[in-house]
């Protein structure tokens, strides 16, 4: 007989031997208070059994976990303990302490030197808990599975001295773990929320840093701009009304007056010129008009620098304005901010499927990669497209690799 019914008996017992000693000892004061009745008189019965179920209902407790001592011997404790555990599980235990817990319980109601409880966490992962704390493999493993929902949560194991028990182990181990399932479900989401918010925040971290990074990109971005108006454009006009204010204090009829006027206008068309040139780094027109081949070539020419192109003309590119505007900025910044007179520079652009190659080789700048102040806002932009974005440095030159996803073209 297993033990829970051995336990359900030896109750069930105990009640039917109170209940005979009540009503035999209700009958025997019948006899005494009223010899000539010839039985118990009825309200006598009626109180009795109400005594009765009255005790069994103030008692039953006690009974249960008298009848458990009795069988369970030592192990009495541990079904205690197994069941509050249940109770706690389904109501308010807190959910670092279920794995713990369960496992003590499990150990101490098997009455087992080891035993271990698992939870399937996602991508194969497993999260264990072993009783007591390091405590190596002893005897033969039993292990039941744990479900809930229709779905494999986890395992409770138990290592048994003698194999010869394993099927009533095991039948412990099976009603443990019915109740259990609801519990390690819940281990196994609360595990999951957190990694996923781990994540998050790191993400969140990222995009943070990345938003500060760019803020102040622009912010070094629009500084330089406006230093170089200030170094490029102020001077030209600064001169340009120099030499109209002296044309203003010369003679109408002086000839130097109308050449005071004269270098004033080409002053001014040198600052105008000066200006548009700064427009066409912020954003060239020929990448819209004529597309990234066309302006790259624009900034060739106009920046002197003796560069080796492959592009590759693909009509994805002209009709992705983001992706080419990207790339060219990209190229840009990895150009300019190398040293001037140095070897010729390589820049290849390869369309793939779904996705554009970018190669720039250049020469190394002074301090490394790393110190390199436009590298970080490289990174930011390839970041935005969900691309990546690679810089390496062999004997004095370096090698930018970066792709960015492109519409894939059915």
């Amino acid at each position: 007989m297993a033990d829970r019914a051995r336990v359900t008996a030896l109750v069930l017992g105990i009640r039917l031997a109170v209940a005979l000693t009540a009503f035999a000892a209700a009958e025997w004061w019948s006899e005494r208070r009223w010899p000539a009745a010839g039985g118990m008189p009825v309200w006598l019965v009626v109180v009795t059994m109400a005594a009765t179920a009255a005790l069994f209902a103030g008692t039953g407790r006690v009974l249960t976990r008298l009848a458990e001592r009795i069988v369970l011997g030592d192990r009495a404790a541990g079904y205690q303990a197994g069941r509050s555990l249940l109770r706690r599980m389904a109501t308010a235990l807190p959910v670092e302490q279920v794995l713990p817990s369960l496992a003590e319980i499990t150990g101490r109601t098997l009455q087992v030197e080891r035993s271990e409880v698992r939870v399937n966490l996602a991508g194969g992962r497993t999260l264990s808990q072993v009783w007591p704390d390091r405590a190596g493999p002893q005897g033969s493993p039993v292990v039941v599975e744990v479900r809930h929902d229709g779905d494999a949560v986890g395992e409770i194991e138990a290592d048994v001295a003698r194999p010869v028990v394993a099927n009533r182990e095991a039948t412990l181990l099976r009603q443990l773990a019915a109740p259990a399932g609801l519990a390690m479900s819940t281990v196994r989401l609360t595990v999951d929320l957190q990694r996923r918010a781990v994540a998050l925040q790191q993400l969140t971290d990222q995009i943070a840093a990345s938003n500060e990074r760019i803020a102040r990109a622009r912010q070094q971005q629009a500084a330089t701009i406006s230093a170089e108006i200030r170094d490029r454009v102020d001077p030209c006009l600064r001169l340009a009304q120099e030499c109209i204010g002296q044309a203003r204090a010369a003679d109408a009829a002086d000839p130097a007056a109308a050449e005071l006027i004269e270098r004033a206008r080409e002053l001014v068309g040198q600052g105008l010129d000066e200006l548009r040139d700064l427009a066409r780094r912020i954003y060239p027109p020929r990448l819209g008009d004529g597309g990234l081949v066309a302006a790259l070539e624009g900034w060739q020419v106009r920046s002197g620098v003796g560069l080796d192109l492959t592009v590759s003309d693909d009509p994805r590119l002209r009709a992705d304005p983001a992706v080419s505007g990207a790339l060219y900025f990209l190229i840009a910044a990895a150009l300019t901010s190398r040293p001037d007179g140095a070897a010729r520079q390589a820049v290849s652009v390869r369309v793939e499927p779904d996705r554009v190659e970018l190669e720039v080789v250049a020469p190394a700048v002074a301090g490394g990669a790393a110190g390199d102040p436009t590298l970080a806002a490289m990174r930011d932009r390839v970041d935005a497209f969900g691309g990546d974005l690679t810089m390496t440095e062999v004997d004095g030159r370096t090698t930018l690799r970066a792709w960015l996803p492109l519409e894939r073209v059915a």
